[in-house]
């Protein structure tokens, strides 16, 4: 059985960044064991295509199917990551729709990862899809929300399938 948490390294194939109403989303198309994946990371910390990134890979079961999910690593143990995510858990969300331009995806040890690359305001954004769905093709429309998060200085932008 594969842990939990991994610390693992790719390669950056693509930056992804967007904004909107000062919230920022940057987040890199990496590959990772062969396959392509979307790996979140600080706003704050940009990085370039073709470089090397550590990483951190989550495995979990959300209603009965096994996800992957992948970060930036963070300096600090996972128990602090944590509790600095949750302190800033304020949300608005909002929807959008768009066509699926590209799909990654990854298995690991019965573990599964899809994202959607689609282009949201004018931006090259990553939808990631953590209660694993059936799966869209490249020229779907999809629905998908839009995640303001934190406070301040660490307001951040991410994207996601619904329910």
């Amino acid at each position: 059985m594969a842990p939990p948490i991994n610390h693992e390294s790719g390669t950056i194939d693509e930056v992804l960044t967007a904004e909107d109403s000062g919230y920022r989303m940057r987040g890199y198309v990496v590959t990772w064991r062969s396959a392509r994946v979307f790996v979140s990371g600080a706003p704050t910390e940009p990085r370039q295509t073709g470089a090397g990134i550590d990483l951190t890979v989550y495995r979990s079961a959300i209603n009965g199917q096994r996800a992957l999910r992948f970060a930036i690593t963070q300096l600090g143990d996972d128990a602090s990551v944590a509790q600095d995510e949750a302190r800033n858990a304020e949300v608005s969300i909002t929807s959008g729709t768009a066509k699926v331009e590209d799909v990654l995806t990854a298995d690991s040890d019965g573990y599964r990862f899809i994202a959607y690359l689609v282009n949201w305001h004018d931006r090259h954004v990553a939808v990631v899809d953590p209660l694993l769905h059936p799966p869209h093709a490249v020229g779907d429309q999809i629905d998908f929300r839009v995640y303001h998060t934190g406070a301040n200085e660490n307001r951040q932008l991410s994207f996601a399938m619904g329910d």
